[in-house]
């Protein structure tokens, strides 16, 4: 029984539009525009017909078996530690193994061997001892970032004592490296790979290993924010960076480039679709919890217990606020990287009647530290600030509830330095 994932169906039934490529943009170039475009040109198809390769596989090193099953394999990237709703991913990609075959973990992060521990530990009290997990990229220096990913000592570590706690656990010191053994020793060339947190670790599998990088078929990120008229954020209102696009948005340029990227399907989850869990769906989780009928559950009420209990005690912390305002005996935060998950779950469902799914063929773009225009918070753009091509063809009657209008920000795919991929969103 797949017990966390009965109130994120909800969430994900609807995705709101979108789109993304490129490449790590050259210093000072300007491939802004504000405004909206006249164009008419159709570069929207709803629902479009890619190839999902919906050919689903263990873990060499867990001992595992690497013949092809009804079971889709599937790489989670994570930056486990500062936010709860990471933990609430894990919790429900390790509970959906009726869909999924979870291949492996990998931290990537302000402190990514810290976020390894994390992880590790997670999946140790869920006894998922068969998953394993390492160390991934660091995010780049400061200066190269965007938002509150950008502020030294902002983010924090919330959950740095409940991590740290007890004896350290097996890890993979090179995760990235880890991570390409085992896709090049497979046989298979349909690997999804979903990644959470910024894209570093999946810039630095591009790059240096590329051969391994070209056996996966799907990349879903969760990530970006192309709408505006609401609050992605407590008193934020958008259109605004977001968060993880912004602890490293050259390299979400770059793993999009379609000159080096060689993902075929590439997806994103915008922030518009997070919600909060409450009520009888919340109180399934914390029952199965509580009666121990379900390790994951319990696994994640623990952590997000502790990361509740951190971020309540320190004031200094980014999510103080967030963890003052919701109680995990009653609700959960509101929830991004779930929703991720909850695509993925729903494309290999075969779901997608249920979502509302836009292709860009011209592709988005973000805007990085050292772009021209930028401006101080709280004016825009700012480093991070998602760009839908000048001619995106989306109207406005197309868009979902969660996402009441477009940004008026938009690039020019011919003065970019990228070759722009097309994606879904």
């Amino acid at each position: 029984m797949r017990i966390l994932s009965l109130s994120f169906i909800l969430i994900v039934k609807q995705i709101s539009a979108g789109g993304i490529g490129a490449s790590h943009s050259s210093g000072g170039h300007d491939p802004m525009h504000h405004g909206n475009s006249d164009s008419s040109l159709p570069l929207l198809r709803k629902g479009g017909t890619r190839n999902f390769n919906n050919k689903r596989s263990r873990n060499l090193k867990a001992g595992k078996s690497d013949k092809k099953s009804d079971k889709q394999p599937i790489i989670y990237d994570t930056d486990y530690g500062p936010f709860i709703d990471d933990v609430f991913a894990l919790g429900l990609l390790a509970n959906s193994e009726d869909l999924i075959d979870l291949r492996y973990v990998l931290a990537t992060g302000e402190n990514p061997t810290l976020g390894a521990q994390c992880a590790a530990k997670h999946l140790s009290l869920a006894e998922k001892y068969d998953i394993p997990v390492g160390i991934g990229a660091e995010f780049p220096d400061y200066i190269h970032r965007g938002g509150v990913c950008a502020i030294p000592g902002l983010v924090g570590f919330a959950l740095e004592e409940k991590c740290s706690d007890g004896p350290a656990l097996s890890v993979d010191e090179d995760g990235i490296a880890a991570v390409a053994s085992m896709i090049i020793d497979s046989d298979r060339d349909d690997w999804w790979y979903l990644v959470v947190g910024g894209l570093s670790s999946v810039q630095a599998l591009v790059e240096n290993y590329p051969d391994a990088a070209s056996k996966i078929s799907t990349l879903v990120i969760m990530g970006g924010n192309w709408c505006i008229n609401f609050q992605p954020y407590p008193d934020v209102d958008a259109p605004t960076d977001e968060t993880n696009i912004a602890c490293d948005p050259g390299a979400a340029n770059f793993v999009l480039d379609s000159s080096v990227s060689p993902f075929e399907n590439v997806y994103f989850v915008p922030v518009a679709v997070a919600d909060e869990i409450g009520g009888e769906d919340y109180m399934k989780i914390v029952q199965a919890a509580n009666d121990g009928s379900d390790l994951g559950a319990k696994a994640t009420i623990d952590f997000y217990k502790a990361w509740s209990a951190a971020g309540r005690a320190d004031p200094s912390l980014l999510i103080h606020l967030e963890a003052l305002t919701y109680d995990p005996e009653t609700e959960s935060t509101p929830m991004f990287d779930p929703c991720a998950v909850m695509l993925v779950l729903e494309l290999l469902d075969d779901c997608e009647d249920r979502l509302s799914l836009f292709e860009f063929d011209a592709g988005v773009h973000f805007l990085e530290a050292d772009d021209e225009g930028l401006r101080p918070f709280p004016e825009a753009p700012r480093s991070a600030f998602s760009l839908l091509p000048i001619s995106h063809g989306v109207g406005a009657d197309e868009l979902p509830a969660q996402c009441p209008a477009l940004t008026d920000f938009t690039f020019d795919p011919s003065e970019t330095p990228e070759k722009e991929k097309s994606v879904t969103i």
